[in-house]
């Protein structure tokens, strides 16, 4: 999670070796429910684009592909309620405490790849080297703190600092969409756990605070600021969204290769040119094809079902899964972040430890 958020090449591959140990824990057990079935299509489909293409730079993130249903099927096998499901919460809460530190630490120093100046505004990017990433992370730590506190493993005093920690560097990522989804976990909580009001209502105050700072240290002119809040985060993909529909129809069944989008977006603006589609299931088509698009979609839909279901829960640990899953799913459908594999693994697993034993056996998420 914390080497380049895994986006990178020799992150990917270390990610990969991760799900290698995970495959000897897994013991061969494969169970294709919703979830396992879109993430191993998704796999095999790209693994077969790269094939094609012979392609030295789709090894890592063929790998990467690969690896994904492998550690998902380790946490299946495992069932909601192991340790390694119920420990999720505290993982997740170190680390995002951890990437919180290292972007607020980027942002005052304004030292890249830690911040980055983006359209005449400093931004807060941590170890995943991405605002939006880091902002997505930060939310669902934020969950996992709150739970975590409910549960009497961390006390008020830590969890309004943590708590203040994590919902200034969302702020400090200047990421409309993680302002908006911090303040839906903050009252979400204080809706559904009576336990974390208290401490809801002083990390709001902490967290005001926080972002004020952040905001002073990133000193944006406000020509900068106007500019950046009036862009649009969905109109603003149009002309991306329409080049990969173009190129998939070009390439319908074996795409461009994996990690090949850039070669197929040519931008308006050169200085806007990127290498992904902003949308989790368009990029799949454009590189692994028509199989790879369905397979994300499926898990997509999965996480995204087993998440929603789940926001209802008063159980602290099983609120704070459904809003990793639900927010990483709903991410991928406007941003690059599905592109992380760490973060649609914390999503899937995420929505397998949200299930419910009836949901487990109807929809294998």
């Amino acid at each position: 999670m914390l080497w380049h958020g895994g986006f990178r090449s020799p992150a990917q591959v270390a990610f990969a070796a991760v799900a290698a140990i995970g495959l000897l824990l897994c013991g061969g057990a494969w169970r294709l429910g919703a979830l396992m079935l879109g993430l191993t299509l998704s796999a095999v489909a790209m693994t077969a684009s790269g094939a094609w293409h012979h392609d030295t730079a789709s090894i890592a993130p063929v790998m990467a592909a690969i690896a994904l249903p492998v550690l998902v099927a380790v946490a299946i096998r495992a069932g909601p309620s192991s340790k390694l499901v119920s420990d999720l919460p505290l993982v997740v809460a170190l680390l995002g405490a951890t990437a919180a530190t290292t972007g607020l630490a980027g942002l005052v120093l304004r030292a890249p790849p830690l911040a980055e100046r983006i359209a005449g505004v400093w931004r807060a990017q941590g170890t995943l080297e991405y605002p939006p990433a880091l902002g997505l992370v930060c939310v669902c730590a934020l969950a996992a703190m709150l739970a975590l506190h409910a549960q009497g493993t961390i006390d008020r005093p830590s969890a309004i600092a943590l708590g203040g920690l994590l919902a200034g560097t969302a702020v400090a990522t200047f990421d409309r969409v993680a302002w908006i989804e911090t303040a839906t976990v903050l009252a979400l909580f204080a809706g559904r756990v009576i336990a974390v009001r208290r401490t809801v209502a002083l990390v709001v105050g902490v967290s005001i605070g926080c972002a004020l700072v952040a905001i002073a240290i990133s000193h944006p002119s406000r020509a900068a600021l106007e500019r950046h809040l009036r862009h649009g985060p969905v109109s603003s993909r149009g002309h991306v969204w329409h080049a990969a529909g173009d190129a998939f129809i070009e390439r319908p069944v074996i795409g461009y290769g994996p990690g090949q989008f850039r070669a197929i977006y040519d931008a308006p603006d050169p200085t806007a040119r990127i290498g992904l589609a902003h949308n989790a299931v368009l990029e799949q088509a454009v590189e692994g094809g028509v199989i790879a698009a369905a397979g994300s979609a499926l898990a997509l839909l999965a996480m995204l079902a087993a998440g929603v279901r789940s926001l209802a829960s008063r159980e602290p640990a099983r609120l704070s899964a459904a809003v990793a899953a639900s927010a990483i799913a709903l991410s991928g459908l406007y941003d690059i972040t599905w592109s992380f594999p760490p973060l649609l693994l914390l999503g899937a697993i995420s929505a397998v430890a949200c299930r419910t034993a009836s949901a487990s056996t109807r929809l294998g998420v």
